[in-house]
């Protein structure tokens, strides 16, 4: 193995300690614990785990070791600089084929999910996914991914004409991929999901095109411009009045986010220790559910990936995930100053650990394992930077 735990024995650790908490929320050892720490409304018994639903978290735990095994895997592809970009590439592919089979779905098979009839979203592009706002973050971090080879190309080129030598069909390519990933987001109409893409992408385009060439060329002025031309064309060109037309209610949307938050955070305070176990959410919130939040809708989530992690594990271990991504992010940011002019994994992950992070403020997309595979890729994938370094150093 190229990239050994032991480069990264920190974040090993702190795995290993999470993982080894969801199992012990799984043991019968209430009984054995003060019942302080194991609150629940109404004097209802919390019975014998930790956790009130232990069959939900003990498919937490295999999600979380299928996202630390995906996480190793791709270690080893990012420890090989060459693999590691045909990776990325690999990567941004697969999110433009799934931008592209949303935008079929909605345009030529009458807005389907699976080519079968909706049951929720209707009127937004979805792709695969049930809830817009996935599928939204699904494509921000393609977005992302796009915005860091365009960027790399275009910071390495000292003339325009650069950017159609030996490489202008690559740039083309990632151009047009950028435009339909573009299209897709504005019909999900997905308003933190299209903010989050623009921070994750302009972090990333600026932290490659500034990293490389630290005095703008004009060919990064002239492109950067046509490029944001085109990608503003298309939001006003593909149903944009949607997308504005949902901007008008964001302040409503935050009051009904508001009074959920505060009735999740009486939770935590209940349990700030154990939490209520991985994934009891959905089960858990009833006992908490009052007025004024609707009770037209069934709350599967917290909508907040941050309060979702400490409702289930606890405000302790429920920090661990956030401080191993800070770690990563860290990590990431010190490959910056010194990795070579080609990699654009690095500046990906740290562009998706941006606009993934601001998402997660409002939606819980990271809870859903089709994203969540993808962001673990993409993040591991420039974190093999790191195994480059050690080998380089030893070398």
């Amino acid at each position: 193995m190229r990239a050994t735990t032991g480069r990264y024995r920190t974040m090993n650790g702190l795995f290993w300690l999470f993982t080894a908490f969801i199992v012990l929320q799984l043991l019968p050892i209430a009984d054995l614990l003060p019942r302080s720490w194991l609150t629940l409304p109404g004097d209802v018994d919390p019975g014998p785990s930790i956790s009130i639903t232990p069959g939900d978290t003990a498919l937490a735990l295999i999600r979380w070791l299928s996202y630390g095994l995906l996480f190793y895997l791709c270690l080893q592809v990012g420890a090989n600089r060459l693999r590691s970009s045909l990776f990325l590439k690999v990567l941004f592919g697969i999110v433009v084929a799934h931008a592209v089979y949303g935008l079929l779905l909605y345009f030529e098979f009458e807005d389907t999910i699976l080519f079968t009839e909706k049951w929720a979203y209707q009127g937004f592009v979805t792709g695969g996914f049930v809830n817009r706002n996935s599928y939204a973050t699904f494509l921000a971090i393609g977005a992302t991914i796009g915005s860091a080879l365009i960027g790399t190309i275009i910071g390495g080129a000292t003339r325009w004409l650069d950017l159609f030598e030996g490489r202008r069909g690559q740039f083309i390519l990632i151009l047009v991929g950028l435009l339909l990933i573009a299209a897709a987001l504005v019909l999900t109409a997905s308003r933190m999901g299209f903010f989050a893409a623009i921070c994750g992408s302009v972090s990333a385009f600026a932290i490659s095109v500034l990293r490389l060439n630290r005095r703008l060329s004009m060919a990064a002025i002239a492109t950067s411009i046509l490029l944001g031309l085109l990608i503003f064309s298309a939001v006003l060109f593909l149903y944009g009045n949607i997308l504005v037309e949902r901007l008008g209610s964001v302040e409503s949307a935050a009051n009904v986010r508001a009074d959920l938050y505060r009735q999740v955070l009486t939770m935590i305070a209940d349990r700030p220790l154990l939490g209520f176990g991985g994934s009891s959410f959905e089960y858990a919130y009833p006992l908490y559910h009052m007025a004024p939040v609707s009770f037209d809708a069934v709350w599967e989530k917290t909508h907040n990936s941050y309060l979702a992690l400490w409702v289930s594990y606890g405000v302790v271990f429920g920090t661990i995930p956030l401080a191993i991504l800070a770690l990563s992010f860290v990590g990431l940011l010190r490959l910056v100053r010194s990795e070579g002019r080609d990699d654009a994994a690095v500046v990906a992950a740290i562009g998706t650990l941006i606009a993934c992070a601001l998402h997660s403020t409002v939606d819980f997309s990271l809870e859903i394992q089709g994203v969540a595979l993808l962001f673990v890729a993409v993040v591991a994938n420039g974190l093999g930077g790191l195994a480059r370094q050690t080998s380089s150093g030893r070398n």
